[in-house]
């Protein structure tokens, strides 16, 4: 049978854009009613990822938007998803914490007029911080993207209270994750955005992280939103209060393995791979695992008084 390459060429063709249009996107939105959505990072993306989880709440007056993505590209789609649902002023953007997966889209909701709002360390390690996240081989385009961040313009210390109309956002500012990490509460969806104080069966990212603290914070969202809907910073879908418990029961179990080999006379390689089967039988099937290895060495320098952990602001 002759062969019309054309006409194959043209398949080809089809096939190929078809896969092109149908690409994941860089996140799934899940509607969490009265007008809250959840913006759920998407694993099957890949390269065009968002990075991490964020939010939008559609007021009678105007949106407010919980974080940005790790890139530009997202945070557009992101506005653009608002705007098929509501004309209405994006009026304010909270930045949960710092970290770059949460903030660097800021330029492009500043852009389309928002207000963006963060604890008072936020403004100063945005710009310091981040830089780490690149490594001791960081590039000087790498650092100038840092530099660049777009910055919240108003501050706050313990929290603020933002109103769409009537619709009151309750913003408190809580401990553990990076000593700058906020909440946000929207009474009427009944729904707590966490940031990455709620990692939804996904292991954390300890790097900044005060433990003990950040279970007390834990034992407070469970006391003050028992039935809500919590957003988490990274996971796969929103959770409920039982979600929540199993995340502090791993940082608890974590402390607690940790605690044990450091009275055994454990230290280094040593106290590593005495807790990592420990972590593996319990949460081998979480999300992020990769993270049970460096979580261990962080939370074993936080026990120890030895860890490093960014300076709150002289503002």
């Amino acid at each position: 049978m002759r062969i019309k390459f054309p006409v194959l060429a043209g398949s080809i063709c089809i096939l190929v854009c078809a896969g092109l249009a149908q690409a994941p996107a860089a996140f799934t939105l899940h509607d969490l009613g009265s007008g809250a959505w959840a913006a759920i990072d998407n694993p099957a993306a890949k390269s065009a990822r968002s990075g991490a989880n964020a939010g939008f709440i559609i007021g009678s007056d105007g949106v407010a938007v919980i974080d940005t993505f790790e890139n530009v590209a997202a945070a557009q789609t992101l506005l653009d998803e608002i705007r098929k649902k509501t004309n209405l002023p994006i009026r304010f953007v909270v930045n949960t914490h710092y970290h770059l997966d949460h903030v660097a889209g800021n330029s492009i909701f500043a852009n389309a007029g928002a207000t963006i709002l963060a604890q008072e360390n936020v403004r100063v390690w945005e710009r310091t911080e981040n830089a780490k996240f690149f490594g001791p081989k960081i590039t000087t385009q790498q650092k100038e993207e840092v530099e660049s961040l777009g910055l919240p313009s108003i501050t706050y210390k313990d929290g603020v209270t933002l109103y769409l109309e009537r619709r009151a956002l309750v913003v408190r500012s809580l401990l553990g994750h990076t000593g700058g990490d906020s909440v946000v509460y929207d009474s009427s969806a009944n729904v707590v955005f966490c940031g990455d104080l709620f990692w939804n069966h996904t292991l954390p990212n300890l790097i900044d992280a005060s433990t003990k603290p950040w279970i007390a914070t834990l034992d407070t969202l469970l006391a003050d939103y028992p039935t809500a809907t919590f957003v988490p910073g990274h996971g796969n879908e929103p959770g409920q209060a039982a979600d929540v418990r199993d995340f502090r029961g791993y940082l608890i179990d974590l402390r607690a393995a940790i605690q044990k080999a450091q009275a055994d006379g454990k230290s280094g390689d040593a106290l590593v791979d005495a807790v990592l089967p420990q972590l593996q039988q319990k949460y081998g099937s979480w999300n992020f695992f990769a993270f049970a290895k460096s979580d261990i060495k962080y939370t074993d320098a936080e026990l120890r008084g030895t860890k490093r952990i960014p300076e709150p602001s002289a503002q």
